[in-house]
């Protein structure tokens, strides 16, 4: 599928760091695409078809005829920009004699509209097309324990029947994409509810800015990292209005992350290249800490999916059937799971509960989702071995099997009085060489 990118007047003119960060992305994900010549603004509903119908679906239309002429689709960072391309496209489709009419206009430059073109929003190219699975295996640094507030904005979704796209009541994809990140997408109850942005683009600073705080008082009180865009009308109310209450004395100091930035972070690129100090709300020093603390938690639970482990802190239906939680009930390793996908690692590591797991994989093979508790379980363990904090057992253990190649010494007085010839030793200097790691 060829594609050709549609940034829009918002990206491009005021937030170009959001266009850099998602050409880094998709380039990390090998993914190509053409920049076309010729564009103007999609155009925004809100504005341009208030005064005409006509201009809207002209200027829709010819900007889909330069991508049909170029052989691609498009796909667009902007819920505008897609809502207003998709819904003009829908509107030609439905209506011959307006579509007739537009064709006379674009005819007087040498264009053509022939419907042929699919618009796709930046999200549902990344969840559908390039697929979570994918996105999973770019991801370097899983962002475990950053609280994020998905915002995916009213047009990403809505109208259903012009972007046809996701749930339009109960959308899920933008969820997908941050978790499959590592980090958690944190529910509330005003996550649904506009940003304000088309109320402050007709001069409503005001009217809009309300929603905008309802939004931002609530996230105070769940307590989250971050609040999480992919609209730039969405990134520009909750992250210049944040900065403005906060010159009129009230302060919420929520950073604004867009969808791309979060992913980049994820993938280990630089984050001098991301131009984070363009933001409003200061979000370069929590991006550190994020990088920072995904960056200890990926050195130990390499190979952990986090995605299944927050699936598996929503079951708990094989807690009852833990062998060592029946014998303890001081230890829950639903406890030690909550801890890790919070990333809080070095807590889990001071005391000795994971070494209370028995590995006897009845949880894993019990599990609808076929997880378990067994690999985060190992994967802790082999971080408390790798810091000298397993149990002095575990550390005699594996002291005597570097030297011998046995966890434990045959005792010859015992084998001669049970007529059994004695063990050889003759694999532990071959064995010694093959894991020499110099």
């Amino acid at each position: 599928m060829a594609l050709g990118a549609f940034w829009g007047c918002f990206i491009a003119g005021r937030f170009p760091f959001m266009e850099k960060s998602t050409r880094l992305v998709l380039e990390r994900l090998g993914f190509d695409f053409v920049d076309l010549d010729g564009l103007t603004c999609c155009p925004e509903k809100s504005v341009v078809k208030h005064e005409s119908e006509l201009t809207w679906l002209v200027t829709a239309a010819r900007n889909l005829a330069i991508a049909e002429e170029a052989g691609v689709d498009l796909f667009s960072p902007c819920n505008g920009c897609v809502g207003s391309l998709a819904g003009a496209a829908r509107e030609l489709a439905l209506h011959p004699g307006l579509r007739e009419e537009v064709n006379e206009r674009l005819a007087r430059v040498g264009r053509q509209y022939r419907g042929t073109t699919r618009v796709f929003h930046l999200l549902d190219l990344l969840h559908d097309e390039i697929g979570l699975d994918y996105l999973k295996r770019h991801v370097e640094l899983p962002l475990a324990g950053l609280r994020v507030a998905v915002h995916a904005g009213c047009h990403q979704a809505r109208p259903s029947a012009d972007v046809n796209a996701d749930d339009p009541l109960n959308p899920t994809k933008f969820d997908d994409l941050v978790e499959a990140l590592g980090a958690e997408s944190v529910d509330y109850s005003t996550k649904l509810m506009c940003c304000g942005g088309t109320q402050n683009t007709a001069g409503l600073v005001e009217e809009g800015a309300r929603l905008t705080r309802d939004k931002l008082v609530e996230l105070r009180e769940v307590g989250v990292d971050c609040l999480c865009v992919s609209c730039p009308a969405c990134f520009m109310q909750y992250d210049i209005q944040q900065y403005g209450f906060r010159r009129e004395g009230e302060q919420f100091d929520t950073p604004v992350a867009y969808l791309m930035e979060l992913m980049a972070l994820a993938m280990g690129l630089p984050l001098e290249d991301l131009a984070l100090d363009m933001h409003r709300v200061p979000i370069e020093e929590p991006a550190k800490a994020w990088v920072a603390r995904a960056a200890k938690v990926s050195a130990g639970l390499e190979g952990v999916d986090m995605v299944a482990l927050r699936k598996c802190l929503e079951c708990r239906a094989c807690n009852d059937i833990c062998a060592a939680h029946r014998s303890d009930e001081g230890y829950s390793a639903f406890d030690l799971m909550e801890a890790i996908a919070e990333g809080r690692v070095e807590e889990v590591l001071e005391h000795a509960h994971v070494w209370h797991c028995l590995e006897c994989y009845e949880c894993q093979e019990r599990c609808f989702q076929r997880f378990g508790m067994i690999e985060p379980m190992k994967a802790l363990k082999r971080l408390a071995v790798a810091q000298g904090l397993a149990p002095k057992a575990i550390q005699s253990g594996l002291e005597a099997f570097r030297k011998t190649g046995r966890l434990t010494k045959p005792s010859k007085a015992q084998r001669q009085k049970l007529g059994l010839p004695d063990v050889s030793d003759s694999g532990t200097d071959e064995l010694q060489a093959v894991l020499d790691r110099k």
